[in-house]
Formats: C-alpha cells, sequence, structure tokens
C-alpha cells in the first residue's frame, strides 16, 4: 500500500474489505494484507472486534518475534483461512422449502450489499480475496466433445425429473434434472452467478452458477458491464433452464441452495437456445450484432456462438421454404446469401484470433469454388475484401505458400482484391507470404526484430493491425528429421528417475549446436503482465491432505490459462482433434491409460452380466453412461476430463516469460536437467527451442531446464523443481552435488550469508571489501575443492564480479586499504579471462570452439563483454582475435543461425549486448533472481 495513504484510509479499506467483500459468495471473503508489523497490529484489533459475526474466524494469536512461519503459514494467518470443514454430511429431504418472499427478499438485499461492496472497493488502494478451489478440483468436468447441447439433451432425455421439495440436502441427484423458471435479476460476485429459481410447484432456492465460460476471465479480461449485458441476455427473468445433476447442499454462509459447479456440461439453457434458433424471436441481424458486440470485446467463444446461431437460422429458414414447395434443392436467394458470407467472415476472423486456421478455412471455403465467388464480389467492398484477405491469411496460418501465391496472381481473387483500401492489405499480404515461407521452410528466424517487437507490444507502442495481425504471426518450424518423440525405455526411466509411462525427445542423428529444433505456438496463452492498474487480488487455494491440513495456493493467472484451455477446447473440439494436441501431455496422457484401464475392466464386467439383460435394459444402461463424472467407482466418460487433470498438468509446465503463460504440447515432451544440452525462448507467445551443445549424438536424450540456469545450490535447485512435480533430479551435476553433501551446502551458504552483508546500503568501503575478500576466499576454497563438477560455481563468480565493480565506483571515504583495494581489483581484472574459462569450463587453446557453448549463456557473457569493451588494453591481440572469433561463434548459435557471423569485433559486442538485454527484459529462465544486477 502507498506509504501516502493515511492510517485511517488503512483502517477503512480494512473493514470495508472484510464486512463488505466477505460475503460475495460461499467461498469469497477478503481482507487486508500487508506485511508491516503496525498494519497486521490493526488487522489483529479489528479481527477482535468483529469476533461476534459468525463468518469471521477465531482471533489471530499474537506472533513472537523470534518465531519463523513458513510461506503457507503466512497467508493462512493474514488471509485467516479457516480449514475447518462444514458439515457436508448428508441430510434429510428438503420438504418444507422456504417461502419464496422471504428468498427473494434475502437476494435484494444480497444484490444491493454487492452494489455497495463494488463501490467501496473502487475507493480502496487493493483488495485481497481468498477463493477455495476444493470443490472445483473434485467436481469440475471440462467438456470434450463438439456438440454440447446435443449431448445434454441426450442425458436429459434419460434422467429423471426432480422437484425442490424432493432434493436431500448436501447431496448430488445423479441421473436427475430439475427444470426451474428464474424469477431474479442475476448478480455477479467475481466467482460466481447469483440468481433465485423456482420449479413449477413455485418453491423457490438459490442458484450459484461457478466456472461459466460466459463470464470467466480467459486470455481476455472481461469487464464488470460486459458480463452484465452476457447476463441479461442468457438469464432474462422468466427464462427456462434445466439443472442436471442438482447439486442442493449447505453453504458456508448458512443459507440452503443449489450450486452448479460445471454449467458448460450441467447448465441447460433451452430458452436461450430457442429463442437463437427461432427467426420469430432473435432475427439473423440481431445476432450478428450480438456477435459483434462480443467481437469488439475481444470475447471471440461469445461471437463465434452467436454467428454459428445466425447461419443456422439461415440454414433452416431455406430448409422451410424448400419443404413447402415440395422441392429438395433450389436457388439460393441473395439476401440469405448476403448474411452467410458476413456471418462467415465474422466467423473467420474469431478462429483465425484463436489459431483455429483449418475452422477458419473451412469457413471461407465458399470462395474455392467459381460459382460461389461471383456471390461474393456482388457483396460490398469491404465484406469481399475482408472475406478474401481472411481466407488468404487462414491458408498462410496452415502453411499452404504455394497455394497462397496461386490465389493472389487469381484472376477472380484480383477483382475482389485489387479496389482501393485493399491494396494495403495485399500489399502485406505478399510481403508476409515471403517472410512466413522464409521462417517455415528455411528456419530464418529475425529473433532481434521479434524481441525488439515484443517490447514495443510492452510500452504500448503496438502499430495499428489490417483485418488480421499477420505482422505478429510467426510460421511453426518442426524438424522432425532430427528426432524423435517417443516412451522412455525401462533403463532410461531407471537412470534419469521418470516416473512410469514418462517419454521423451531423442536426437536420430548428430545435430550441431546452434540447430534450431521446433517453432511452436502456444495450444492456450494468456498475457500475465497487470493490466491496466489492477488492484483486486484472488488468493486461490485449496487443502492437498486431508490428515495434514495442507494447503497450497495458485494465482489468477494459473486459473485464467486453465480458463483459456477450456476455451480452446469449446471452439475446436471436434472429435478430440482439438484434443489430440494435448493428449500426450504427462498427467493427462496417464489419466487417459488409467481410464482405458478401467474401461477395459468394466467392460469385462458388463460382458459378463449382459446376457442376462434384455435390449431395452442395455439401451438404458448404455445411455447411463454419463452419470460417471460424480460416482468414486467408475472413471469419467471419454466426453469430459477432470479439470483437476488439467490443473495438475498446469503444473507441471515451465513454459513462462515475463509476458507470457501458456501451453506448449510439443514442447512439454522435453525432459528436465540441469545440465541441459537445449535451450529455449519464450518470444511473444512463440516458444523457440534449439541445441545449444556441441555433443549431441544420435540416441541422446534432448533435455531442457526448468528452472533458472546455474543454481548452484542443490537444495535450492530440488526446491524449484517441486513446483513442476519433479522430486529428484538425477542428472551427472546433481549426482555429484549430491555425492558431496553436507560439505557443499555449507560452503554455499556461507558464501550466500557474506554475499547479502556484502550487499547492504551504507556499509563502509573498507568493511564491504573484508566482506569481498571472505567471499573470495570461499570461492577460490569451493572452486578448488569440487573443481571435478561438470561445470564451476557460475552464479558465484558473476556475484563476486559484480561487487568487486560495485566497490571500484564507491567512494572510499575512510581512505583505509585504498592501495590493497586498487592492488585486488587489478588482479581481478588482469585474471578474468582466466577465471571465466575455468568456471565455463574453457580450455582458451580450443578457442574459437567450445564443448559446451551453453555454459556461456548468461550474464556471465554479459561480464564478458563488458571486459573486452574497458580492458582490452590488458588482452594480448592473439588472444582477442580468439575470444572475437569466439563471440562470433556464440552469437550465431544463440540466434540458431540466423544471423550471418562479422569480423568487426565492436558490432560483434554490440549484437550481443542487444540480445541480452533483451532476453533479460522479455525472460525470466536465464539467471537465479539473487544475482545482483
Amino acid at each position: 500500500m502507498p506509504k501516502s495513504k493515511s492510517k485511517s484510509k488503512l483502517n477503512k479499506s480494512m473493514i470495508t474489505s472484510i464486512t463488505a467483500v466477505i460475503e460475495l459468495s460461499e467461498e469469497l471473503e477478503s481482507s487486508k494484507c500487508n506485511c508491516s508489523t503496525e498494519k497486521l497490529q490493526v488487522l489483529q484489533q479489528l479481527n477482535s472486534q468483529s469476533s461476534s459475526s459468525s463468518v469471521i474466524p477465531s482471533k489471530l494469536k499474537p506472533r513472537k518475534s523470534s518465531r519463523k512461519l513458513c510461506y503457507s503459514n503466512i497467508l493462512s494467518e493474514l488471509f485467516i483461512i479457516n480449514n475447518n470443514k462444514i458439515n457436508e454430511q448428508k441430510g434429510e429431504i428438503y420438504s418444507t422449502p422456504i417461502a419464496k418472499s422471504i428468498i427473494l427478499e434475502k437476494h435484494e438485499t444480497f444484490a444491493n450489499q454487492i452494489l455497495k461492496t463494488f463501490d467501496k472497493i473502487d475507493d480502496l488502494p487493493y483488495c485481497f480475496t481468498k477463493n477455495n478451489l476444493q470443490t472445483q478440483m473434485k467436481y469440475r468436468m471440462i467438456s470434450l466433445i463438439a456438440d454440447p447441447f446435443s449431448d445434454q439433451m441426450d442425458r436429459m432425455e434419460t434422467s429423471v425429473q426432480l422437484k425442490i421439495n424432493l432434493l436431500r440436502i448436501n447431496h448430488i441427484h445423479l441421473n436427475s434434472r430439475l427444470p426451474v423458471k428464474i424469477i431474479s435479476t442475476p448478480i455477479w460476485t467475481r466467482y460466481a452467478v447469483h440468481v433465485v429459481v423456482q420449479d413449477e410447484n413455485t418453491h423457490c432456492l438459490r442458484l450459484s452458477i461457478y466456472n461459466w465460460s460466459y463470464i470467466m476471465n480467459t486470455r481476455q479480461i472481461k469487464s464488470y458491464n460486459y458480463i452484465q449485458e452476457c447476463l441479461t441476455r442468457l438469464l432474462p427473468i422468466n427464462s427456462c433452464i434445466v439443472i442436471l445433476d442438482p447439486w442442493f447442499k449447505m453453504c458456508h454462509d448458512g443459507e440452503i441452495g443449489l450450486r452448479c459447479e460445471s454449467p458448460n456440461t450441467h447448465l441447460l439453457m433451452i430458452d436461450f437456445e430457442t429463442r437463437c434458433s427461432t427467426s420469430n424471436r432473435i432475427n439473423v441481424d440481431q445476432l450478428r450484432q450480438w456477435g459483434n458486440t462480443c467481437y469488439q470485446a475481444d470475447d471471440n467463444l461469445g461471437a463465434i456462438q452467436f454467428y454459428t446461431y445466425g447461419l443456422r437460422q439461415i440454414d433452416e429458414q431455406q430448409e422451410k421454404e424448400l419443404t413447402s414447395k415440395g422441392k429438395s434443392i433450389g436457388p439460393k436467394t441473395d439476401e440469405c446469401e448476403q448474411h452467410r458470407i458476413r456471418l462467415l467472415s465474422n466467423r473467420c476472423a474469431c478462429y483465425l484470433r484463436e489459431r483455429h486456421a483449418a475452422l477458419a478455412l473451412a469457413d471461407t471455403s465458399i470462395l474455392l469454388s467459381i460459382n460461389e465467388l461471383s456471390h461474393v464480389l456482388e457483396s460490398p467492398k469491404t465484406t469481399a475484401g475482408k472475406l478474401l484477405f481472411r481466407c488468404l491469411s487462414a491458408h498462410l496460418h496452415l502453411g499452404l505458400f504455394d497455394k497462397v501465391e496461386s490465389l493472389i496472381k487469381s484472376h477472380k481473387f484480383n477483382i475482389g482484391l485489387r479496389n482501393g483500401e485493399n491494396l494495403a492489405a495485399i500489399t502485406i499480404l505478399e510481403r508476409e507470404l515471403i517472410r512466413l515461407r522464409d521462417e517455415n521452410i528455411k528456419g530464418r528466424y529475425d529473433l532481434q526484430g521479434m524481441l525488439y517487437e515484443q517490447i514495443s507490444i510492452h510500452k504500448n507502442d503496438k502499430p495499428p493491425l489490417m483485418f488480421i495481425d499477420l505482422s505478429h504471426y510467426h510460421a511453426e518450424c518442426n524438424r522432425n528429421d532430427l528426432f524423435e518423440v517417443r516412451p522412455c525405455r525401462p533403463e532410461e526411466l531407471t537412470k534419469n528417475g521418470y516416473p512410469k509411462g514418462s517419454y521423451g525427445i531423442y536426437a536420430l542423428k548428430n545435430i550441431e549446436p546452434g540447430t534450431l529444433l521446433i517453432v511452436e505456438q502456444p495450444f492456450a496463452s494468456i498475457d500475465n503482465r497487470v493490466i491496466g492498474e489492477q488492484r483486486c487480488y484472488s488468493m486461490n487455494f485449496w487443502q492437498t491432505n486431508e490428515k495434514n491440513s495442507t494447503i497450497e495456493y495458485c494465482n489468477d493467472d494459473i486459473l485464467r490459462l486453465l480458463n483459456e484451455v477450456e476455451k480452446q477446447l469449446l471452439i475446436g473440439n471436434n472429435s478430440w482433434i482439438t484434443f489430440d494436441k494435448i493428449k500426450l501431455m504427462q498427467p493427462i496422457r496417464q489419466w487417459l491409460i488409467e481410464r482405458k484401464n478401467d474401461n477395459e475392466t468394466e467392460q469385462e464386467n458388463n460382458n459378463d452380466t449382459s446376457e442376462l439383460l434384455d435390449n431395452d435394459q442395455m439401451l438404458v444402461l448404455s445411455k447411463k453412461q454419463w452419470q460417471q463424472p460424480f460416482s468414486k467407482r467408475l472413471s469419467p466418460p471419454t466426453s469430459h476430463i477432470p479439470w483437476r487433470i488439467l490443473f495438475e498438468t498446469q503444473q507441471q509446465n515451465p513454459f513462462r516469460s515475463k509476458s507470457t503463460l501458456g501451453w506448449y504440447p510439443l514442447g512439454s515432451m522435453f525432459n528436465h536437467s540441469c545440465l541441459p544440452n537445449c535451450l529455449w525462448y519464450l518470444i511473444g507467445d512463440n516458444l523457440f527451442i534449439y541445441v545449444c551443445a556441441s555433443n549431441i549424438r544420435q540416441g541422446d536424450e534432448l533435455t531442457i531446464s526448468y528452472c533458472p540456469l546455474w543454481i548452484s545450490s542443490l537444495n535450492q535447485r530440488t526446491f524449484q523443481l517441486r513446483q513442476f512435480s519433479i522430486t529428484s533430479c538425477r542428472c551427472l551435476l546433481c549426482s555429484y552435488d549430491r555425492s558431496n553433501m553436507p560439505q557443499y551446502e555449507i560452503e554455499l551458504k556461507k558464501f550466500s550469508n557474506l554475499r547479502a552483508l556484502s550487499r547492504q546500503k551504507n556499509l563502509s568501503c573498507s568493511k564491504r571489501f573484508n566482506y569481498i575478500e571472505k567471499l573470495n576466499h570461499i570461492y577460490e576454497f569451493i572452486t578448488k575443492k569440487f573443481r571435478q563438477r561438470s561445470i564451476g560455481f557460475i552464479n558465484e563468480f558473476i556475484d563476486l564480479e559484480s561487487i568487486s565493480k560495485y566497490i571500484q565506483y564507491e567512494n572510499n571515504n575512510d581512505n583505509i586499504n585504498e592501495d590493497k583495494i586498487q592492488t585486488f581489483l587489478n588482479e581481478q581484472q588482469l585474471s578474468f579471462l582466466q577465471r571465466l574459462s575455468r568456471v565455463c569450463r574453457l580450455t582458451i587453446k580450443d578457442l574459437p570452439k567450445i564443448g559446451n557453448p551453453i555454459f556461456l549463456f548468461g550474464t556471465q557473457i554479459e561480464l564478458l563483454i563488458h571486459h573486452l569493451e574497458h580492458c582490452h588494453t590488458h588482452v594480448h591481440t592473439c588472444d582477442l582475435k580468439q575470444w572475437n572469433r569466439l563471440l562470433e561463434c556464440l552469437y550465431e548459435i544463440f540466434t540458431f543461425k540466423c544471423h550471418v557471423s562479422t569480423s568487426n569485433m565492436q558490432k560483434t559486442l554490440n549484437d550481443h549486448k542487444q540480445l541480452f538485454t533483451n532476453l533479460l527484459q522479455t525472460q525470466i529462465f536465464l539467471q537465479d533472481s539473487s544475482i545482483l544486477k
């Protein structure tokens, strides 16, 4: 919180957060969080004042200053996370429902409180909320089928209809349905939609809808006003819905109500579907306008849905007209075709935005027919130009470069494209065709240009877009002639400690350093930067172990990415085609294997009993397979996957930059090693993986590093890898470090403590120099003691050099040991190249050849460049030429041979500086965060 805020403002913030925000939903509670002692005392006093409320847990106990709390305990204390479970035992039947007037009155009071709360939140500098993910882990399901509505209709036909007074408290009613009517205005509370529903007996209940794709934040951040507009369209008063598998439970606020955890699979929007499919209720123009509104808000899923409804209406209307005339085939009216062209063009743009180029091409395939092309060209020029441009863009996204070139030269396409404002678009298209072909076929990427472009976008210098943003799109590259993805052999599993059933990527031939292996676009990605002035943060937690009440946390970016994954499945899932892209990712692959085994076991059991059932009984049995998602004994059906499996997949995902978090299915096949032979960049949302070692032979496994490079401490590396579900790394580096425990860690701990002391501000020059001498002594000791280590202590070397440079420019006011300090600095300067060669395991005689170029990747190369620029007079001319040739070679490798070397040393140094400056601004894996910059 900013220091300018007064204490009264702080108290107001805390009071508002606890008294108002805490009742937003049954899992939504909020409290101000800060780490200063004074603010924590205010929070404790506030809790003691509000202890009479049943919502606030017991008071915080005062902590002694000497007591240390682990990270999770600190968060539990600050956010007052109550691990006590509510009574979830199955209760009796809800035979005497609460009066309708009472429920509506409570709902209205709740709505007024929510409005006041949002107004107060707008005045707060920051707001923290907590969100329990436990129910999502248990019950949330993700649909994998092409038409969820048809699947819901099939399930509804085989289900038993219930009424509110027949529901059992704290019970999920499998194979049942509850038809209800909306009788109140829906309320959105950041995590859920709350509305009052009524059954045919006029009995009422509160319905809470969680995880709804219409309102969830994905790659797009939806505004409050936009969500309210969506809810007005989706849940108008007196509209009817059907809840499948109704879950009736006691909520945390003491009230009872219905909860829908997976609305995309368990909420049947009958009235909404009927209204959108019937032209006399909502016409095609209205649907197109709604789709355009969604498109402008970057809600492509909603836009696709409305455009699809419009296309269905056109098809049904034409079918009715032909049926009335007794014909099956007839001419199409110009008005219908104009509507169809606009809807197809707009839906194609949505598909291109979401990288579903195949679906976009299917929408524009009408243009490939000469007969249909004439209708397109008769449409308005802007519509025709956009549709033709999007058709060609879809071909480019699919890598059909020759087809694009032939279509551009086609006379028919020239008529639509060579008109006024479309000339700029065709110019862009021809330029990008050349670039994308070079990227795809030759693997030639302008790495420096891409990095500069990414940094410019971060600074809001993004250029205007033409229809579809081709200039920021880059072709994929997959050198499957150099590597294969295959299951690890038993001896490989044992050697590397991989889990059973693991896959890996293995070289098919000897590979040179600097060889680009893959350029992959994400299956799903989000921008993880703070958008605007974000002031409301959520602490998402769940209990991983019921015995010891272990709690884990994740941020909103993780949930947004998982919502984006679900959105991509909803948009592009066609007979598992989209799901096929991610089915090899480790947790998903393991779940599929377990489900397959369970299905085989179930099939054997069914075969034993099938002879005892008649045909009608077998039909009913097959239709009831959908009820398995909530069953503990049976595995989920193939049409759904538990959200928990996607969450576990994300926990093993290392691909994140300072701006992007994404899923890369092929990239996830690379296993981890603390001594990797490949490097990866995440530029924009494109993943680049290339070889950065000179000893790759046929059959070797290709590996990357999941954690920041060159962390010396084995304990720190182990801690970093646990977040990726890697309990123990068995690479050569970890095996050596583990064999030298505990002395190895003791010496590193000494170095770490002295490093912290030497970084203190307002420290005298002599005192700081004293620390530097001790650091240098420890560094020399560990370098000699553990000289058999595969790589030297790079981070410690960088630390020592950085602190030495700091004292060089520091004013020595005490004038003590000035000569000694200068002598030490001169010795460090003269021996720099020798010490760098030793820590990076280089032999100067072998220059410009290098055994493992990856050892020079990082801040150490920046130190080398600085030394050659400012201290080149101390370097022999022959040695200087050798180091220059080495830098030229390294630059080619680090840019995967896309840039030609030059004999101009100053240009080589500038290229390296620019490259690593850009990488440090965009990547997070380059160096451990503890390194002094």
